[in-house]
């Protein structure tokens, strides 16, 4: 009886974006057998997957890119939702990947809103993007905590819903064909979760069927529907990002502004994210430089005041001059810094990005997420994390703080 045959890379990597959990798990379990042992260096605790949006199909696929690429700690940080915790759990079990469980949510400051006075979104005064890093628990649907956030995914859906609804009436318009249908976008997320960048990706695969069927090229079909050419050549993943920009954002003819209800206040998003057993943490845009972000020492001081002691930054978006300033300022407090690539787009990046490994910033990042994982390990144990239930720091003093959940952690 013949062994049965070794896959190809080419064949597993195909595997990670589809079939079962069972599959993918072991078409992730085969790669890393062909791979044999890597050295492992390099943090990333900011990735989204298929469970919100992103270049990855599926947790599993994240974790086997961290794997190609040696790195040592990888986290995921899906919007609304923390359905692809568990799938993302045993994939860096069989990497052998330290792995950091968080999700990713958007406040609104009123009083910011109010004064006009942007934050980390560059469009949109008052708004407020807020990680849960490093979750531990998660409460039951009956508990306001998960109300909440089950409210904020409704109302968003509702809004992408519209904005589909649109996209359809503009192809009948313009091309004299039905455009696509909401369950086609949902259809594009393993559990429903759409977004806006969905809504654009189902567009596209609409043109292209359109294209198919009248024999002339995508690009003429494109320019028709969206008043303008597309740019020479572009891959899919770029299509995807002209469509976006040319139908659907603010002013655009499918654009439809989010409800009021899509947004929780920031003291109750911090309170969802507690509720997670998670550490609220704030991410630094870094750049473009809001006017909220400015003064970076006035900025960590209204955090610290909204009980937020952490902070996060994508350094890839920053300069090295505007990130050491982000990270100078927090060591001078004891605050962690994590690091992360996002990767919440169609184009491909590396996971570990030109200032991950850099001696500048390395230890730092290394650090911090030590005490991310210090803060997962201690809450496993019954012990305080780096916040406990109520918000309130473990410990007072924030360098005792920082180097116990670190020491944990390392």
């Amino acid at each position: 009886m013949s062994s049965p045959r070794q896959r190809s890379r080419t064949e597993l990597e195909a595997a990670l974006g589809g079939g079962s959990l069972k599959e993918r798990l072991e078409a992730l379990r085969e790669l890393c057998a062909q791979l044999g042992e890597t050295p492992r260096r390099g943090t990333n605790t900011h990735v989204h997957t298929n469970e919100s949006f992103s270049v990855f199909r599926s947790p599993t696929e994240a974790v086997w890119h961290a794997a190609r690429e040696g790195l040592a700690v990888l986290g995921i940080n899906d919007h609304y939702t923390v359905a692809g915790h568990e799938e993302f759990r045993r994939a860096c079990e069989i990497a052998s990947i330290a792995a950091v469980f968080s999700l990713e949510a958007v406040a609104m400051d009123r009083a910011a809103e109010a004064a006009g006075l942007l934050l980390n979104d560059p469009d949109n005064p008052g708004r407020v993007y807020l990680c849960g890093k490093g979750v531990t628990r998660v409460p039951p649907d009956s508990s306001a905590a998960s109300r909440n956030l089950a409210r904020m995914r409704a109302t968003l859906d509702q809004r992408h819903r519209e904005m589909t609804e649109k996209a359809a009436s503009l192809l009948r318009e313009r091309l004299g064909a039905p455009g696509p249908t909401w369950e086609a976008v949902r259809a594009l997320t393993p559990r429903g979760n759409a977004t806006e960048r969905h809504v654009a990706w189902a567009v596209l695969a609409r043109l292209q069927e359109l294209a198919a069927e009248r024999s002339v090229p995508p690009a003429e079909l494109l320019e028709r529907c969206c008043a303008a050419a597309p740019p020479a050549g572009a891959d899919d993943a770029s299509l995807q990002v002209f469509i976006r920009a040319k139908l659907l954002k603010a002013g655009r003819p499918c654009y439809v502004p989010e409800s009021k209800e899509a947004f929780v206040s920031l003291e109750e998003l911090r309170e969802i994210f507690l509720a997670f057993g998670s550490i609220p943490v704030y991410p630094v845009l870094g750049n473009p430089v809001t006017p909220g972000e400015q003064d970076v020492e006035g900025l960590l001081d209204r955090l610290e005041a909204a009980g937020i002691l952490a902070i996060e930054v994508i350094p890839h978006r920053n300069t090295r001059e505007r990130l050491g300033e982000i990270v100078s300022a927090a060591q001078r407090r004891w605050w962690p810094v994590f690091n992360g690539t996002e990767h919440n787009t169609p184009e491909p990046r590396p996971l570990l990005d030109r200032f991950a490994l850099d001696p500048e910033f390395e230890p730092w990042f290394r650090q911090s997420t030590a005490v991310l994982l210090g803060h997962q390990r201690l809450v496993a144990r019954g012990e305080q994390g780096f916040v406990g239930e109520d918000g309130r720091p473990s410990i007072r003093d924030a360098r005792a703080r920082f180097e116990r959940l670190s020491s944990a952690g390392a």
